[in-house]
């Protein structure tokens, strides 16, 4: 903490990942720090690597499952990283922790296309970046120019010729820090775009489950869908303590409002067996699980 202080970059020690993640659950990180700027977050790279800290990458917590425990780790918050820069040949630029919705909104009403079936997807720029977020055929992979990141020391990392993206998954190596990402978008209509972000934000609406959640929660198996496959099984509203599998979307687990991460993983867990032994099948957690290493 002392030495973060004395580089300027603003901590909180013993910060609840429960104010941070959409599911609402998760312990303390021993150290959180919130980086306003790429240099700040080199600032804080660098004195975690002096001090041979462990560490770990948050963004806006939304496809993310934290235990109870929390961790003893510092945990370097990009949310305030949030500029949003849209120019004039339809390159949009937006830094790691902007948020992926407004961002959308704000190359649509420019009048740029190309990134609008990601409006509604929750989520951090940056985030959506590495796990390759998308929906409706969509992946923000398709659109990417460039993406900025740091090693765990601190140094610009080294981009391949090409960024490789995959279902769910990126190249962008692990332990890396997604600083800033440009898309390269083509021109359209402002209003038609507008009216299509409209109407693709009603069908997120009808599809969502009502509560906090932290988006699908498994990935969808080859040639198949896992809230279909979980929802045949009449898995729907099974419940753990708090959570409880949407009776909406059956590829969700809800927050009803007084659940621990406990109960969710085993929750999830639960229909994760259930589902194997049923089906054969293994789903895969499409969200990613923090505890301790």
């Amino acid at each position: 903490m002392e030495a973060l202080r004395e580089a300027g970059v603003p901590c909180r020690e013993n910060e609840p990942f429960s104010r941070h993640t959409s599911m609402g659950v998760g312990g303390p990180a021993a150290v959180m720090v919130f980086p306003r700027s790429a240099d700040e977050l080199r600032g804080a790279l660098k004195v975690r690597k002096d001090l041979e800290a462990p560490h770990r990458i948050l963004g806006a917590g939304s496809n993310l499952i934290v235990t109870d425990a929390g961790l003893d780790e510092v945990v370097i918050n990009t949310g305030q990283m949030c500029q949003v820069e849209v120019a004039e040949d339809g390159v949009v630029t937006a830094e790691a922790g902007a948020n992926l919705t407004q961002a959308v909104v704000r190359s649509c009403r420019a009048g740029w296309k190309g990134l609008e079936r990601a409006v509604g997807i929750p989520g951090s720029v940056g985030g959506a970046a590495v796990m390759n977020a998308g929906a409706y055929g969509f992946s923000i992979g398709d659109v990417v120019r460039e993406v900025v990141t740091y090693d765990a020391a601190g140094e610009r990392g080294e981009a391949p010729g090409d960024w490789s993206f995959e279902y769910r998954r990126s190249s962008i190596p692990a332990g890396s820090v997604v600083a800033s990402v440009a898309v390269g978008l083509s021109q359209g209509d402002p209003e038609e775009l507008g009216r299509e972000l409209r109407e693709l934000q009603k069908q997120r609406v009808v599809g969502q489950p009502v509560g906090r959640s932290a988006g699908c929660i498994f990935k969808n198996p080859p040639g198949g869908h896992a809230g279909k496959i979980i929802d045949d099984l009449g898995l729907k509203g099974r419940r753990r303590g708090g959570a409880v599998v949407s009776p909406e979307h059956a590829n969700f687990i809800v927050n009803d409002g007084d659940a621990s991460a406990a109960d969710i993983l085993e929750l999830l867990e639960s229909v994760r067996e259930t589902v194997s032994h049923e089906t054969g099948i293994d789903l895969e957690p499409e969200v990613k699980i923090w505890g301790a290493r």
